[in-house]
């Protein structure tokens, strides 16, 4: 067996079988079979251009009352919270956002559950946060989008008015660090 060739039949049904798998997989890593590649695309784009976890912000997210929009779709400076309802941090995060607001609320926040916008409405009204819009992932499918797009939660990104990363912070890294961010989150400053 091993001295002997490759037939001329067998030669071609292996040119074929190569042929079609090339031609499959330009399609599926093209076309993205969930539909979720223009999506996908624009996270991809968006990471490249402003770093780590700053992808996130192109993917699309169903607000409480059910409307989907990509995260970066904003006309003021807005600061974007990934989080996890499991989160301890995400929880301490919070509680300084409501300590620093008193009571103002934070309408420069987009607040991401990756379990889904109601999720996160329990974990606001603990916190004292008022005025943020809630959201999360759309589907199943894009809750893995968005899982793989952060390195952790809490990740906060911010926004200027047009939609543009601004800067990116992976984690709580204590109240000094958030309080920059937190002015964004209630107008005081463009960017932290």
């Amino acid at each position: 067996m091993a001295g002997e060739r490759l037939s001329r039949r067998g030669a071609l049904l292996l040119a074929v079988v190569i042929a079609a798998g090339l031609w499959l997989g330009a399609r599926l890593s093209n076309g993205h079979a969930d539909g979720a590649g223009s999506a996908a695309d624009a996270a991809d784009a968006a990471t490249l251009d402003a770093g780590a976890s700053a992808g996130v912000v192109a993917l699309r997210a169903r607000t409480l009352d059910g409307a989907v929009a990509p995260l970066n779709a904003v006309t003021t400076p807005t600061v974007v919270m990934i989080a996890s309802e499991t989160c301890t941090f995400c929880k301490a995060a919070l509680r300084e956002m409501g300590r620093v607001a008193a009571g103002r609320p934070l309408r420069g926040l987009r607040y991401v559950t990756l379990e889904g916008a109601a999720a996160g409405l329990p974990m606001l009204r603990a916190a004292s946060v008022t005025g943020a819009t809630l959201a999360g992932p759309p589907t199943p499918a894009a809750e893995a989008l968005f899982t793989f797009q952060i390195r952790g939660t809490p990740t906060f990104v911010a926004l200027d008015a047009t939609g543009h990363v601004t800067a990116t912070m992976v984690g709580y890294l204590g109240a000094d660090e958030l309080r920059p961010w937190i002015g964004v989150m209630l107008g005081e400053r463009a960017e932290p």
